[in-house]
């Protein structure tokens, strides 16, 4: 994929080899995709005798122009199950996992025809109903077994345990920074007087946000991009969305879509509105963008180094600054409606 001038005719090969059943193959199209945030991304169209089939490959950029790292291994064994479960999302094909034929580890899976969800909203569609279809596809793969997920997914001892070290992710990302970061600290210190009412851990996307939500011609969202997919609280999904929306609305989750959303997931799942309510998504607000945070922390650090050239690490620690505002905004009213919500939790227990 570093070399766009060859891809069409290494792209070629190596389908010819993955699918001995399409002769004469020919990538007669092969266009770069604008948009991939941390992977290189390009559109073909490839013929063989007797059909057409329109593919993403999805790679990794060079070392030193690598905005975050992550595995495509993992991701590879993450769709494949998606697929396997029916989950909507386009259907990877193949994997280079060497690079030997791609000139890079790369996926290939299918192109989807839906809509973009961000271009669709800005351009006047309806949103009327989606803070439901939200719900619907967030427990679409929240329900999927743990004991069904990849080997290569960490599996947490316990709820507590998993909630400790993401809390410590804070913390950590302060200590390991090239600077001190003490708003990183406080976070952490709130978080843990804050716990909320424990939940089943479940499969996480990890970066679900509208830039990766597609709309279907039925109206469902359909989800890209797994690279960071885990298996933690499935309420840190909400709140990375509404924390990600603060910044690329529409938000679905404001008051009013926050509520429904609510609701239909508790429909979906069985959990309780002690469990699942606007409060706590807005404390995973806070607590699901920590991944995130530190990746784009380390970028910045690494180009300080100067080991990564990139500028759009630079560019995205303004994410970050505008990110203390809204935690310590989030915390300051948080506080109050958390220890309620938690004083119910324990005399109903």
């Amino acid at each position: 994929m570093l070399d766009i001038e060859k891809m069409p005719e290494l792209l070629g090969e190596f389908l010819a080899r993955q699918q001995p059943a399409w002769r004469n193959v020919k990538v007669s199209s092969y266009e770069v995709m604008t948009g991939g945030y941390s992977r290189l991304l390009a559109r073909a169209v490839v013929e063989y005798d007797g059909g057409t089939q329109v593919l993403v490959v999805r790679g990794d950029p060079p070392a030193d122009r690598t905005l975050i790292h992550t595995d495509r291994e993992q991701e590879w064994d993450v769709l494949r199950m998606l697929g396997q479960h029916g989950i909507r999302t386009p259907q990877v094909h193949f994997f280079d996992e060497t690079g030997e034929h791609l000139q890079t580890k790369a996926l290939v899976l299918d192109f989807s025809e839906s809509h973009s969800f961000l271009p669709y909203a800005a351009a006047g569609g309806s949103l009327e109903g989606l803070p439901s279809r939200l719900a619907e596809a967030l427990a679409s793969y929240h329900a999927i077994p743990i004991d069904r997920l990849p080997a290569s997914l960490e599996r947490p001892e316990s709820y507590d345990a998993y909630l400790t070290k993401r809390i410590d992710e804070w913390r950590r990302t302060a200590d390991q920074h090239v600077e001190d970061l003490p708003i990183l600290r406080y976070m952490a210190g709130w978080l843990d007087a804050h716990r909320p009412t424990p939940v089943p851990l479940t499969l996480m996307h990890g970066d679900f946000q509208s830039a990766n939500l597609m709309i279907t011609p039925d109206g469902h969202f359909e989800i890209i991009d797994w690279e960071l997919a885990s298996i933690g609280d499935p309420r840190e999904d909400m709140g990375y969305f509404k924390a990600v929306a603060q910044v690329a609305p529409p938000d679905l989750l404001d008051d009013a879509g926050c509520l429904e959303m609510c609701a239909r997931y508790r429909e979906l799942t069985g959990l309780s509105e002690l469990q699942v309510n606007p409060a706590v998504v807005a404390y995973f607000l806070v607590l699901g963008v920590v991944g995130t945070v530190r990746r784009l922390v380390e970028g910045g650090a690494d180009y300080a180094r100067g080991t990564n050239h990139l500028m759009g690490s630079v560019f995205n620690l303004n994410s970050v600054q505008y990110g203390h505002s809204m935690w310590l905004s989030a915390t300051d009213a948080l506080g109050p409606v958390l220890d309620q919500i938690a004083a119910a939790a324990k005399e109903m227990s």
